[in-house]
């Protein structure tokens, strides 16, 4: 039974389509800074035009949280010191205990990293003159640390689901991981599409692999979450059950386990179940980033749910 003092989130569907817009920018950075890890010339076209997505979409992302607070004042407290925050000396607001605050702080830090791939991409599609970038936007270093931002972003979402005390998700650790895992799906989607539309069939073929295994350590994380669900003597595992019901249970078991695990596991696997020609790429991809959108809604409706019945 859900506990009767907890108040149930006030999540609407500006948040839920931020934090999945979030996690597909994370994801294709990673996947981009990847590419350019592996060092073969012949992807790194494709890394310059998934370098182009992850800019754009951090941008969409801070209005639709200043809508689902209501006020713009809201969403900059959490950057800016509020003047009745007396006890918060200096400009910056920065509270490490708490994830709404450092979330916030990764995704602008975050989004520093993808302007700079944005201005890199510009410069080496032809677009705009830039050379002095190479010598920043290539360094091992600079990579580095962007994709762990880019993981902290991933994740952050999970994290803050976590700490909600709701029940079901505030009961395992494995939130986190399960983001992570659900935002390179996406990432890695968009990269197939990209190298798709660009008939680079080589790299197309290296994110196809990638995906489906991206997709194998996902169903994984996702199975220990459960069985991490199960062993918890309150019944979180029994309550998650209850909790998908209506409209919820169908998105998580069509989407998020059918579209973003099940199809690219059966369709891109080294001896596919479902054999499907190249040119149906970019419909997979498709169809795991609405297993991934699916995903989220699952996760933070089905709390909503829980607390409600």
């Amino acid at each position: 039974m859900p506990d009767k003092y907890v108040l149930p989130p006030e999540w609407e569907w500006p948040i839920t389509i931020a934090l999945f817009i979030a996690g597909v920018a994370s994801g294709a950075y990673a996947t981009m800074g990847l590419i350019h890890f592996a060092g073969d010339k012949r992807d790194q076209p494709v890394a310059w035009r998934l370098a182009f997505i992850p800019l754009p979409l951090m941008l969409v992302v801070p209005l639709l949280l200043i809508v689902d607070l209501g006020q713009p004042g809201r969403f900059l407290n959490l950057l800016v010191t509020s003047p009745g925050a007396a006890e918060r000396p200096g400009p910056l607001m920065f509270n490490p205990n708490s994830p709404m605050n450092w979330g916030s702080w990764a995704m602008v830090i975050f989004g520093a990293f993808a302007a700079l791939a944005f201005a890199d991409a510009l410069h080496h599609t032809g677009r705009m003159r830039l050379d002095w970038l190479d010598g920043l936007s290539h360094n091992i270093v600079v990579l580095a640390i962007g994709e762990l931002f880019a993981l902290v972003v991933s994740g952050y979402s999970g994290v803050l689901v976590n700490v909600t005390n709701q029940g079901v998700w505030s009961d395992t650790w494995l939130m986190g991981a399960l983001f992570i895992c659900f935002s390179e799906l996406s990432g890695m989607a968009v990269a197939l599409i990209v190298s798709d539309r660009m008939g680079a069939l080589r790299t197309s073929a290296a994110l196809r692999t990638a995906l489906f295994y991206a997709a194998a350590v996902s169903t994984v994380v996702l199975v220990v979450f459960l069985a991490s669900l199960a062993t918890q003597q309150d019944g979180s595992l029994t309550a998650l059950i209850a909790s998908l019901h209506e409209f919820v249970g169908p998105v998580f078991w069509i989407g998020a386990v059918g579209l973003a695990l099940l199809v690219p596991l059966l369709a891109l696997g080294p001896r596919r179940f479902v054999p499907l020609p190249n040119a149906s790429l970019s419909l997979i991809a498709l169809l795991v980033l609405v297993g991934v959108l699916a995903f989220r809604y699952a996760v933070f409706f089905s709390a909503i749910s829980f607390v409600q019945s």
